[in-house]
């Protein structure tokens, strides 16, 4: 399954900046569905303006912009609220066509899959089983009048810049994290002259390939053995650990564990173990894990395992499915190249069919809508733009980032040794607030070469 890795009755508002300070406005936007079909049906995407805390009218407002696709974003305001961005800047928020307030669709599948990952299926039983899910779903849709082909990052991009002009700001600057990324470049493309400056963190380009993933999460995952072999705590706790999961993988291909989560059994099999790891990787502090959950895996200790699984479920609901679905099948399907996934495989040392894993298979049925060529290529542009990584990112790795750079005549890049893909620290925020007051001076990036080493869990290891 995918690893990629959320109402308000309201009157809508004009003239923000007549808002008094802390001031969070609602508002609700129509937009078509499909605006390449004249009958289309209307939807209501619900957002949030979260006004500054001290008004300049001087400095634009940042969109923030979710990753998934399909994630809901109004559940970011807590985070927001107190932000130091906020201090002197409006925060814009908005659920994204179909997921969270906007119009959601099937909004359990995420439940029924979690429910797959349960039981110990194959690769073809697993698959068929996401497709009934899928099946399920999209004949709900029909019934209910989903056109499937208006869930695009384009149509995507063009909810916000209808949301601009209802909100009457002249420009913003953009703040997107992971598929935030792309849907932000999206934004930039086709209208340039809204955006004042972008900030993209965990890049995810339109030219980005996903033919590489397997090999992108094995380098991450074995960078973070090799750091714990050299760190002489977490060695001496944990000793040979490439070689014991290897070990481990392959008696869990016959051998799977048999848990009691969440009062119901779940059965971990090799690939839910991998799934376990992949969504480990995602942060320094799960990261500090690993070296634990591969042990407990070994051992059969549950404890370790179910709070990895925690993670997981959380995920898979907090990703609206049908919108992810969708994006994928038009944004991405089309310029998967199958030699380069075969390639892939036979390079991994774990070796397993990265298509199942990632449930590409699944989405070839889900509809027919395909991108042109277009959403494949690069985006240039002389726009400001900022865009961090994180080395140990298993997901939209520094690559990413470097491919986008070339095309951005004002784009700066910073990469953090000891980060991941859920990138926040001091020095990144400091970067961040110097940035978006001077976007078109070089940043300063000294604070992120400091190191910041992994702080392992070097509880007691299982006996």
């Amino acid at each position: 399954m995918r690893s990629w890795t959320v109402l308000f009755l309201v009157v809508l508002f004009h003239g923000c900046n007549t808002a008094p300070p802390y001031e969070v406005i609602d508002g609700i936007l129509e937009v078509p569905e499909n605006r390449l079909n004249s009958d289309s049906r209307t939807l209501k995407l619900v957002y949030k303006v979260l006004k500054a805390k001290k008004a300049d009218p001087l400095k634009s407002p940042i969109l923030y912009l979710q990753g998934g696709p399909g994630a809901s974003t109004l559940i970011m305001e807590e985070s927001w609220k107190n932000h130091p961005l906020r201090k002197d800047r409006d925060i814009v928020l908005m659920d994204q066509r179909g997921t969270g307030a906007s119009e959601a669709n099937c909004v359990d599948m995420g439940k029924a899959i979690f429910a797959i990952a349960r039981q110990d299926l194959g690769p073809k039983e697993e698959l068929w089983a996401l497709d009934s899910i899928f099946n399920q779903c999209r004949n709900a849709l029909s019934q209910k009048g989903v056109d499937l082909a208006g869930y695009t990052s384009q149509e995507n991009a063009t909810d916000f810049e209808d949301l601009r002009k209802e909100l009457g700001y002249e420009q913003w600057n953009l703040y997107g994290a992971s598929y935030g990324s792309r849907l932000g470049l999206t934004i930039m493309r086709d209208f340039p002259n809204s955006v004042r400056s972008s900030i993209f963190v965990g890049v995810f380009a339109p030219e980005s390939q996903l033919s590489e993933t397997i090999i992108d999460f094995e380098k991450s995952l074995f960078e973070v053995l090799r750091r714990c072999e050299q760190n002489e705590k977490c060695n001496s706790s944990y000793p040979s650990l490439k070689t014991r999961l290897l070990k481990t993988l392959k008696r869990l291909e016959s051998e799977p564990l048999h848990l009691n989560y969440n009062s119901q059994s779940f059965v971990l099999n090799r690939r839910d173990a991998l799934l376990l790891l992949h969504q480990s990787l995602y942060s320094r502090y799960s990261i500090g894990y690993i070296p634990e959950l591969i042990e407990a895996m070994e051992k059969g200790k549950s404890e370790p395992i179910e709070s990895a699984l925690q993670r997981v479920e959380f995920i898979y609901n907090f990703v609206n499915w049908p919108m992810n679905n969708s994006v994928m099948a038009y944004d991405e399907l089309p310029f998967i190249d199958s030699l380069e996934v075969i390639n892939a495989q036979e390079k991994s040392e774990l070796g397993f069919d990265i298509m199942t894993f990632e449930g590409f298979n699944s989405l070839s049925d889900w509809h027919p809508f395909r991108a042109p060529v277009l959403e494949n290529q690069p985006v240039i542009s002389e726009i400001p733009t900022l865009m961090a990584s994180g080395s140990l990112d298993p997901v939209t790795t520094t690559r990413n980032t470097n491919e986008a750079l070339v095309h951005l005549k004002n784009g700066y890049g910073v990469v953090f040794p000891d980060e991941s893909h859920d990138l926040f620290n001091p020095c990144f925020l400091q970067i961040t607030e110097d940035f978006l007051n001077n976007p078109y001076d070089k940043p300063d990036l000294v604070c992120s070469s400091i190191r910041q080493p992994i702080e392992w869990n070097l509880a007691k290891p299982s006996q």
